[in-house]
């Protein structure tokens, strides 16, 4: 009797298993970080390979990138609702401010055209900069948090791509999709934080990642001579960033065959040419609009141009710069 009491005290104790409609719950509960999010990427991932390009496989390196990318997924919820608390208060600042300076009975003694547009261009601006804050202020408490969340943005993205192009009836979506993995290319320099922001290196990964983004659309043109053909290049070239991206090798995100003769794609370019051609009939009509006498209104358009252009275009606004500045100095 004494042993049998001893067996059943030294015995480990069993947790019960539940049963029923709690099993599901505890199975995601006592599972791998990431849950049903993560293993619903890597399931359809792995499908979108197996379906057009055969052989392979998505690494254990990368899985578990993104189970504990997913994980982070709550946190993400709950610092999303904190941040809009704050971005509210700060859109009530930004009005308080504005009423506070007379904004709006300034406003009120224009004409009612100019007035309704002026209104509402304000109250755009500063929705915006309340979102762009909330936005922010999400993303960076949660990769204070922890530093996974950057390849949460930069894999999730990616992987969704990829998921699309293993199936035929997904083509509409793959336009989409791709726009945002574009998107994630080129800001996974900043996502992955292995090196600064103001790093002599980052220039040489902008060019890169605008060369994966001009390979990506060479691809994704073939969807309207061979389909099939270019599903199968697009999930290669996709789960290859992925990969690389997990391993650090944000200079060599797709093989470098893959990049021979492709231009960088750069961004905007468009958008940023017209912005400043704008910036120069602005700045001479708030110049005028202010006050100032001919000569300094001059010199303050011309240099408010320069600053625009050195923002808009950065390092080639300056190089630009500089060559014309030798014309003159031969």
């Amino acid at each position: 009797m004494a042993v049998a009491q001893e067996v059943a005290l030294t015995a480990p104790v069993r947790t019960p298993r539940p049963r029923g409609r709690l099993r599901r719950w505890w199975r995601v509960k006592t599972s791998a970080p990431g849950g049903p999010a993560a293993r619903k990427l890597t399931r359809e991932g792995q499908s979108a390979l197996d379906a057009v390009a055969s052989g392979r496989r998505l690494s254990p390196a990368l899985r578990t990138e993104i189970r504990f990318a997913c994980a982070l997924l709550p946190w993400h919820t709950f610092m999303s609702f904190a941040a809009m608390l704050l971005g509210v208060a700060f859109f009530q600042a930004e009005i308080t401010f504005a009423r506070k300076e007379g904004v709006f009975e300034r406003l009120l003694a224009l004409k009612s055209t100019y007035f309704a547009v002026l209104a509402a261009l304000l109250l755009y601006v500063m929705l915006f900069a309340a979102v762009l804050v909330t936005r922010r202020l999400t993303h960076a408490m949660v990769s204070g948090l922890d530093g996974k969340w950057g390849s949460y943005r930069t894999l999730e993205p990616v992987l969704r791509a990829l998921s699309a192009c293993g199936s035929p009836d997904r083509v509409d979506d793959l336009p989409r999709l791709l726009r945002a993995s574009e998107r994630a290319v080129r800001q996974a320099r900043f996502r992955r934080k292995t090196l600064p922001r103001l790093s002599h290196r980052q220039r040489a990964l902008r060019d890169h990642a605008g060369r994966v983004v001009a390979a990506l659309r060479a691809a994704e043109a073939g969807l309207d001579t061979y389909p099939d053909l270019a599903r199968c290049d697009l999930a290669a070239k996709l789960h290859s960033i992925a990969e690389a991206y997990v391993e650090g090798r944000l200079g060599a995100l797709l093989p470098a065959p893959d990049l021979e003769g492709v231009e960088p794609q750069r961004t905007f370019e468009t958008l940023r040419l017209g912005a400043l051609a704008a910036t120069y009939p602005a700045l001479a009509w708030s110049a005028g609009a202010v006050g100032l006498s001919g000569d300094v209104q001059a010199q303050t358009v011309v240099v408010g141009t320069l600053i625009a252009a050195v923002l808009l275009f950065g390092r080639r606004a300056l190089d630009a710069l500089r060559q014309v500045a030798s014309l003159f100095t031969r």
